[in-house]
Order: structure tokens, then sequence, then C-alpha cells
């Protein structure tokens, strides 16, 4: 049977017993749910404690313990201890002398399966870390050589690798367990292959792929999927400065870089003279660029006069909604400068493009142009 379908009974129960606790020794059970935190809290009596309740589907909660009745004050350090869980709808027993930290967990097959899972990749993340302490242990010249932090770098990436195969296997080897969602969850780090991701996904038992965390590692791949290279690009139309309307679509024909960015972000302004040389550079080519602001419309002026100082001659423009700007929503941005590069189709080509790498890639395109 399934971990999932194992978790599948009506409620979960917590009983716990931490030696002869008492007051004001307290328990906490910390889950995360819909978005939001639900916070339950147990006085220990004897040591013992209990918690109950439901969960839609298994999901990360967090147990502590907190000692004593101080307060959270600015210098003092409180007791508290606790350990993470995978939270189901299961009967789970937990047993410590004088510490959740240290307890033991019982009648959770959830919690089980993760500790399993640890074991598997310990011994690959022990390699990182040994790879960390060689490092360390360098003399300071040594630190400095430009051929051993390559090698260095190249070695990680290896391991690096490794943890990622090793997670993957784990997932198709075992698409009914919970921690294949948590595992491949884990992998979706920035620049993820989303086409690929979402095949690997469809493989996870439907139970999984309709749960909750499952939504939303199944809203985290189509969100990434929209913006990786190789996609068409979502057309969005926006006003200019003076209030005429823009379509990314009017670009078709031309390569063309989004650039989202805002008066108020100084890494933005630190990038814009190198994004002003490339497109001196390479505009009369066919290079286009198109500033999309992240500013509010009260500061609208500041969005004017950054333009104006920062000398920025190509197409501005903005809804005025701060954060809240649909074109970045459509986009994912999360933070800015980030900027997509559209080929004449259409489609993405690049992203988070800066300094250099901006420079070498639209050289690399219109050196091959004019090949």
């Amino acid at each position: 049977m399934s971990t999932f379908v194992a978790s599948a009974q009506t409620g979960y129960t917590i009983k716990g017993q931490i030696g002869k606790l008492g007051k004001p020794a307290k328990a906490f059970l910390l889950i995360k749910l819909e978005g939001a935190e639900k916070l339950d809290s147990a006085v220990l009596v004897n040591g013992a404690f209990s918690f109950k309740g439901s969960v839609p589907s298994p999901m990360e909660a967090t147990l502590r313990l907190k000692h004593d009745n101080s307060i959270d004050t600015p210098g003092r350090r409180i007791k508290i201890d606790g350990m993470p869980i995978i939270l189901g709808n299961e009967n789970i027993t937990i047993t410590g002398r004088d510490s959740i930290r240290t307890a033991v967990i019982k009648g959770s097959a959830l919690t089980d399966e993760s500790k399993r899972v640890d074991g598997l990749l310990s011994p690959i993340y022990g390699k990182l870390q040994a790879l960390n302490k060689e490092y360390t242990d360098q003399p300071e010249a040594k630190k400095q050589d430009k051929t051993y932090i390559l090698d260095l770098e190249n070695r990680a990436r290896a391991i690096e690798k490794e943890i990622f195969e090793a997670k993957i296997n784990y997932v198709k080897q075992n698409p009914s367990k919970y921690m294949a969602l948590m595992a491949l969850n884990s992998t979706l780090s920035p620049g993820f292959d989303a086409i690929e991701m979402e095949k690997i996904f469809a493989t996870i038992s439907p139970e999984l792929r309709n749960s909750y965390f499952g939504k939303q590692v199944s809203e985290r791949i189509a969100a990434f999927k929209k913006t990786q290279e190789g996609v068409e690009a979502q057309d969005f139309t926006q006003p200019d400065v003076d209030g005429k309307m823009v379509k990314l679509s009017d670009y078709r024909g031309k390569y063309v870089l989004i650039d989202f960015w805002a008066s108020w972000c100084a890494p933005c302004r630190r990038e814009n003279p190198n994004l002003l040389r490339v497109y001196e550079q390479y505009k009369s080519k066919g290079f286009e660029v198109l500033g999309v602001s992240l500013d509010k419309a009260a500061d609208k002026a500041k969005w004017l006069k950054a333009i104006a100082d920062d000398k920025l001659t190509w197409k501005q423009v903005a809804d005025l909604k701060g954060w809240e700007n649909a074109a970045a929503a459509q986009y994912d941005v999360k933070a800015i400068p980030m900027n997509f590069l559209i080929d004449p189709s259409g489609k993405i080509i690049a992203k988070d493009l800066r300094g250099p790498a901006l420079e070498a890639k639209v050289k690399e395109i219109f050196e091959k142009k004019s090949r």
C-alpha cells in the first residue's frame, strides 16, 4: 500500500511523552495550510501532550517544545527545541527523555519514508560537505588558484548532478509515495527544465498530483514553463509614457529584450548603462528593448525622471501597479532586474541576461546573422 493511501484515514492524532515535564513547558504544532499558518498548542502534564486534527493531504509540519514561560524579548534566548515531520492523517507517538529534537517517532509512515530518503541521499550530500571542507582546509594561495577553483566547481557540479539523478530515480521508482512529490519539488531550482519536469510529474499517482501539495508543484512547473527558453512569449499590452498602448507583438520580426525594472531599483539603475551600451551598438542591426516598469502611479514622475537621467531611449511601458504589474505577473517576475530575450518568431531564447552575459548573447546573435 502506498504511503499516500496509508495516510487516508479521517484525521491525525499525535501523542507525546517527553520525560516528566510539566508546566510551564508547552508543545506547539505548526502547519502551513493553503498559504496560512495554523498553530496548535498543548500544555505538558507529567510529560504528556496530545494533538488531534485532520489535513486534506500530507504536508510538512513542525513540532516544537517551549521549556519555560519566558517571553520573546531582545537579547534573551528562549529554550525551544523541535523537529520537522511529514504530517498525514495517521496515529503518531513521540517519546523522548527531555527533548522533542531527540525524541523517537512511531506510527508515521510518512516520516519514516522521509528518513529513508534522507538516508539514500546522505552519502551524496556527504561528498559536497567533503568538498567544502577540502576548500576550507586549503592555504590562502591555493584558494586563489583559478585552475584549482575551476576543478572544484566542476567536481561540485558533478555531485549536484548525482543528487539530481538520485532524486529523479526515486520519483520514478516510487510514484505513489508522498516523498516523490517532495523529491521532485526539491529539484525545481532556478533554470530547471519545466517541460521535462512536467513529464516526470505526470508519472506520479493521480491522488498525489491532485493533493494540495501536488497542485502547488504543478502550478510551479506550469508557471516556469510559460517563460522557459524555447516557448512562445506571452503577448501583453501596456501604455507607454504618453499613454499610447504598446504590444509586445508589435516587435515581431525583431530581436527584443523585455526589461523589467523600476526607478527605485538600485541594481536596475546600475545595469542601465550596460544595457544602453549594448542597445546603441546593435539597434541598427535589429535589436530592440522594451522596458516594463514596476513603478506605482504615485511614482510616475520618478519613473519618467529615471528614464531621462539614465538616457533610456527605447520604448518604456507601465500599468503603474508596482509589483502587481500585469506583464510581470504573466512572466512570473519575482525580482528585478529581470529580462527575457525574444527572437523574431516570438520565442524566448534567453533570460536574466546582465553585464557581460547580455553583451555576449547579443553579439553571438548578430555575428551569426552577418555570416
